[in-house]
């Protein structure tokens, strides 16, 4: 079965995570109760790797980078979504060849440096909404090579598909879903 996942975006208003999380907290919960048509709290538990789970037939993941906040939420399949601002200074190269998978780094080593830096933080967003996924540890994915989606898999066995997110001027995102994505449709929480 083919889903369509809705990504709603919100620029948080709030520098400080002590404030951000909070608001953060809040619009997670709305979009939570909407997706279950209740107006009860909804309960998020953690399993033992600190993954949020519901108890109900709905599965969701939320991430932030600088003030950006993203949220994706399925009726079908587990899914996991990250976000990374796009850092123009940064040396991807560097960080690329210290921890990513050697065939990734030949693989960015072999771009421009426009495609390189983008192709870096496309990488990186793969390997993080993998991680959350799984409910892993970020450090253990990093060197797991991402570039033939076909082949990776989550702790149960099942295939993984990535699907990249375009539409997200400045950042780079990536959605991961043990279920075939079809189309990603953006709203923005004002």
């Amino acid at each position: 079965m083919i889903q369509d996942l809705t990504i709603w975006l919100h620029n948080n208003p709030y520098r400080k995570k002590a404030e951000a999380k909070p608001h953060s907290d809040a619009i997670l919960q709305q979009l939570l109760q909407k997706a279950l048509n209740t107006s009860k709290p909804v309960e998020i538990f953690k399993n033992n790797n600190g993954k949020p789970y519901l108890k109900e037939p709905l599965f969701f993941s939320h991430s932030n980078s600088q003030n950006l906040y993203a949220y994706v939420i399925s009726t079908v399949a587990d899914v996991a979504i990250d976000v990374e601002i796009i850092k123009p200074h940064r040396n991807v190269m560097k960080l690329a060849q210290r921890y990513f998978h050697a065939d990734e780094a030949q693989h960015l080593n072999k771009e421009t440096s426009v495609h390189q830096l983008k192709s870096f933080y496309q990488l990186w967003t793969k390997k993080e909404a993998w991680c959350k996924l799984d409910g892993g540890n970020l450090w253990s994915y990093l060197s797991r090579s991402v570039l033939i989606n076909n082949c990776i898999k989550n702790q149960q066995g099942d295939k993984i598909q990535m699907t990249n997110i375009a539409d997200i001027d400045g950042f780079a995102g990536t959605v991961a879903s043990t279920n075939q994505v079809g189309h990603i449709w953006i709203n923005n929480i004002t």
